[in-house]
Formats: C-alpha cells, structure tokens, sequence
C-alpha cells in the first residue's frame, strides 16, 4: 500500500455487479459491491485526485490568509478543514 494519494486520473467501471476504481495504469484502487448507491460512490472515489488538486491549488491562492465568513460559513473553518484534509492525504 502506498503513502499518500495515488496521483493521476481514476476510472470507476461496473465488472458484473463490483464496481471497480482503477488509476491511469489499469491498477485497482478499490472496490465497491454493487447496490443502489455504488455508482455514485464510485464516482465519487475516481473523482477524488481531481478534487485533491482543486483543493491545493485554492489552498495556494489562498495563501496564509483565511477567507471571509459569508453569514453562512466560518471563512476559516472552511480553510482550516481544507489545509487539514490536504495534510492528511500527505501524512497517511
């Protein structure tokens, strides 16, 4: 098992009634039982290295500093569960 997030881009495919997340090489990176909500799931999973580089590079404009709060949320909550969520892909 590797360190980190596996980079590049992740395919979510159905074999018989498994859904399957394969990287850029054809390597299984998970596996899913088929059932009402694999699909999306499954989406979900492949998606995530994209969602991780969206993630840092927002993190990267931001900078140090925190985003305002909207009413709705706390600015720098929102910073601070997106720099913790990259740190953890980087540690784990």
């Amino acid at each position: 098992m590797s360190k980190g997030h596996i980079p590049g881009a992740w395919v979510a495919k159905l074999d018989g009634r498994v859904w399957q997340i394969v990287d850029k090489d054809g390597q299984l990176v998970a596996t899913l039982a088929e059932n009402a909500d694999a699909k999306a799931r499954a989406k979900l999973i492949a998606m995530s290295p994209y969602m991780l580089e969206a993630l840092k590079g927002v993190v990267e404009l931001m900078g140090d500093e925190d985003l305002p709060d909207n009413g709705e949320f706390s600015g720098a909550a929102v910073c601070d569960m997106a720099r913790t969520a990259i740190a953890i892909q980087v540690v784990n």
